[in-house]
């Protein structure tokens, strides 16, 4: 019989916590093959090294005494010698890899074999597959240690060939390209770092990539062998930084095609709410093609869809291939299990402190009570998006819960709510505004209910800015968008660099004239049902004068405006002429973020009417489209990055015997369109022609010839017809840094001699050299988001490829024009 049980040499490990796992009690029998069980569920607990049992006589009894030795605690970890990899990537590893080993936890060598493993998986993934780990272990008193892991990288190994043994059907460059996550040294293969070899990732390549290209072409039974591996010496290739590595691996991959395999028959049943053999013709493929396994899987994925916009977000499929090896035909039957078709129940936002419930379900198309569908559930994801009111909702944000026994689901959405309102000073120079100061008060979710408003002042030294505007999104609980803002505004028209060319004077910048404009718009739109299609329209009723023309262009500019006012008084025009302008407008937006899209479409399409019928001092009309798309880059940066691009077409024209001012004409050039150009610089050219007179306004005579003098200036005429094509890469950074590569390249150009003007007595010739001449900018630019306007500043470094350089004729005088080939500027705003 057992008198008692004693614990001895424990010191972190409670005394309770080992009985527990000692079965034995005093008062049982003595029985060595239980304490053998004892023993055996004191080491599987794994707190000690070592464990000895010892018996002697008692009283009554044997005395039965655990002797233990507690494993030592780790005090500290290090990581000697990785070069290609950082301890943040090894401590992430190891919780992927459930390795276990922290500080303060006990040492155990198999947590330090797995380790080890880990880091040189570590070292495989880097590049560095002949590279060795080894462990120290220090002892630190009484009971404790230190691990230090040491590595030693060795030389970087990158993939030099890859080879197909068996392959007599496709090139060996199409197998490659069919590798999507193993490839060749290259260019490209570098920057991704697929270039690097990795067992686990071949075999995931070859299942995933190379078999599916073998299937999509017919080769059902394809059969893949064990890669061969092996390093060698290779040619490193000739390009400085684009070399391949000294030591090679050379992958060579066996392959048996088998037979190529033509469709037999396609079949399903029980399809539910659709027409089975409609669904069968989805997938293309008609008895004695080639059987395209990738063709079907696609088209099963968009059944998925298609059930799931109809509610049965459970549907499967189980399918049946049977294969004629006589024939070499293959037929595929399917027999589907939509399941339950679910409502929505309950649609519970959760978050939104500030933003009434109201505000967000008119966003959302589904609706409680009606049938669930996938297709209007990510469609309301992308509305709430598009509204800007909460950081971006991911898939992980929303959960559908189902209950099959009552087929309804619950849709939860979590929102995290942006600042709803921004008051900021700012400051800085741009190439619109020049050096400026401004106030602003902006919300784009005013108290809660989703309307905007805003409050701005700035003043520049090109530029004042007086407004106020107020958008309501929904009037009076309908679906039209109700728009009014108010503005005085101040713009002086620079030509910073007409060609290569200042003034001709001076070789200055040149001023050309000031607008002033005070006036207000009003604007009604309505979205067409429940789509991203949006039509409406708005009005514009303006007062523009106009100052501060430049001598040179004061001929040209005058010599329009008599043609605004009765009586051709031009000084009463440039006090103030009338714009009564009404503006249709259809827009299609499917972008999924308002300031920083990074997926979706948007189209514009708007036609400007001045004058005629809705009054005012000239009359023309300004047709405008404009298409944008942004898409993830997925094939460098694995849809990291973003491609943006941009199509901008305009066009004006004067009706009704009016012309079309000269402030209305197409200026382009800019951090908004082609950024190595100045602010408004590209223009055609043309040379105005006046007589010059005295200050009764008579012809001053040229006493040798007897004619009047001519004043002659070469003047910035603006086109009438504009086309732009803007193209980015969108590379975030980190938090608020971002970068992008650009190519901007545009045309403006004078389609209608006829719609530059009258010139009174004077007379205006355009310089065709000038009126077709398409211009390119590429480059980078640094983008740091500003918080307080939620806009970036931009660092633009730009290189032009297209420029005009060439010979402007004026008069007997040849001037030689040749625009710049670089540019640096700094801006506060988004190119588009």
């Amino acid at each position: 019989m057992i008198e008692r049980i004693d614990i001895r040499g424990n010191r972190r490990i409670p005394e309770d916590t080992i009985r527990f796992y000692i079965q034995s009690r005093p008062g049982d029998v003595f029985d060595e093959n239980r304490l053998e069980l004892d023993l055996r569920a004191l080491y599987k607990a794994n707190f000690f090294e070592n464990i000895e049992i010892s018996e002697r006589d008692g009283d009554t009894g044997k005395i039965v005494t655990f002797v233990v030795k507690e494993k030592p605690l780790i005090r500290d970890i290090k990581y000697e010698g990785n070069k290609s990899f950082t301890e943040s990537n090894i401590l992430e590893q190891f919780k992927e890899r459930k390795v276990g080993l922290t500080v303060d936890s006990q040492y155990d060598p198999a947590k330090i074999r797995a380790a080890e493993r880990t880091l040189k998986n570590l070292m495989e993934l880097n590049g560095k597959p002949l590279g060795t780990v080894r462990t120290e272990i220090e002892n630190i008193p009484p009971s404790a240690v230190r691990v230090r892991f040491i590595m030693e990288e060795g030389p970087k190994v990158r993939i030099g060939q890859i080879r197909f043994a068996g392959n007599k059907i496709f090139k060996d460059g199409d197998l490659q390209g069919a590798l999507k996550l193993t490839k060749e040294r290259g260019l490209i293969s570098m920057f991704k770092g697929t270039d690097k070899y990795h067992k686990g990732k071949l075999e995931a390549d070859i299942e995933m990539n190379l078999k599916a290209f073998y299937k999509q072409h017919g080769y059902l039974k394809v059969q893949v062998g064990e890669p061969v591996v092996r390093i060698f010496e290779g040619s490193r290739g000739l390009i400085p930084m684009f070399r391949k590595t000294k030591d090679q691996f050379l992958v060579e991959i066996p392959i048996d095609a088998g037979d190529l395999y033509k469709v037999g028959e396609i079949s399903i049943e029980n399809c539910g709410v659709f027409k089975c053999e409609a669904l069968a013709q989805a997938f293309g493929l008609n008895p004695g093609d080639t059987f395209n396994f990738k063709k079907v899987k696609d088209t099963l994925e968009e059944f998925k869809k298609l059930y799931g916009n109809f509610g049965y977000i459970n549907w499967s499929y189980l399918p049946e291939q049977v294969f004629d090896d006589q024939k070499k035909t293959a037929s595929l039957k399917l027999r589907f299990e939509p399941g339950t078709q679910f409502t929505v129940h309950r649609i519970n936002f959760t978050g939104n402190t500030k933003t009434r419930d109201k505000v967000i379900r008119r966003e959302f198309i589904l609706e409680e009570g009606r049938t669930f569908s996938t297709a209007a559930l990510d469609t309301s994801v992308l509305r709430l998006n598009q509204l800007s009111f909460f950081d971006k909702i991911e898939e992980k944000d929303y959960e559908v819960k189902p209950d099959e026994k009552t087929g309804q689901v619950d849709i939860a959405v979590k929102l995290k709510e942006k600042s709803q309102q921004s008051i900021g000073v700012t400051g800085g120079a741009s190439g619109i505004s020049g050096s400026f100061i401004g106030f602003n008060y902006t919300t784009n979710n005013f108290m809660g209910k989703g309307e905007s408003l805003e409050l701005s002042v700035l003043a520049g030294t090109r530029t004042t800015d007086f407004v106020a505007a107020f958008t309501e999104p929904y009037l009076l609980d309908t679906r039209w968008t109700f728009g009014a803002s108010v503005y005085n505004q101040r713009y002086r028209f620079d030509t910073y660099s007409i060609f290569g060319l200042a003034s001709l004077a001076g070789g200055d910048p040149l001023e050309l004239f000031t607008r002033r404009t005070t006036g207000a718009t009003l604007t009604f739109s309505r979205p067409f049902r429940l789509s991203f299609w949006r039509f409406g329209g708005s009005y514009t009723l303006q007062k523009i004068g106009i100052g501060r023309v430049a001598e040179g262009f004061k001929d040209f500019a005058y010599g329009q405006l008599v043609g605004f006012v009765p009586g051709g008084d031009a000084e009463a025009a440039a006090r103030g002429i009338i714009r009564s302008e009404v503006t249709p407008m259809l827009s299609y937006n499917t972008t999924n973020h308002y300031f920083n899209p990074t997926r979706g479409s948007s189209v514009t399409l708007s036609v400007s009417i001045a004058g005629g019928v809705f009054g005012g001092d000239f009359s023309m009309i300004r047709p405008v489209v404009e298409y944008r798309k942004f898409f993830a880059d997925k094939w460098i940066s694995k849809g990291r990055n973003t491609f943006g691009f941009r199509l901008l077409g305009e066009y004006v024209q004067a009706y009704n015997n009016s012309a079309v001012p000269f402030f209305d004409r197409f200026f382009i050039g800019g951090e908004t369109t082609i950024r190595g150009f100045d602010i408004r610089s590209i223009s055609p050219l043309a040379i105005s022609s006046a007589p010059l007179v005295d200050d009764q306004g008579r012809a001053i005579v040229d006493l040798n010839t007897g004619l009047p003098k001519i004043n002659r200036n070469v003047i910035s005429v603006g086109g009438d017809t504009m086309g732009l094509v803007n193209f980015e890469y969108r590379i975030p950074i980190a938090g608020p840094l971002s970068m992008a590569a650009f190519y901007d390249v545009g045309i403006n150009r004078v389609s209608r001699l006829g719609g530059l003007g009258s010139m009174g007595i004077g007379s205006v010739e355009l310089i065709k050299s000038t009126n077709n001449v398409a211009r390119g900018s590429t480059g980078v630019e640094i983008q740091f988001m500003l918080p307080v306007i939620s806009a970036p500043f931009r660092l633009i470094f730009a290189y032009n490829p297209q420029i005009f350089s060439g010979t402007v004729n004026v008069g007997t005088t040849a001037i030689t024009a040749h625009e710049a080939r670089r540019d640096v500027k700094f801006t506060i705003g988004r190119s588009f």
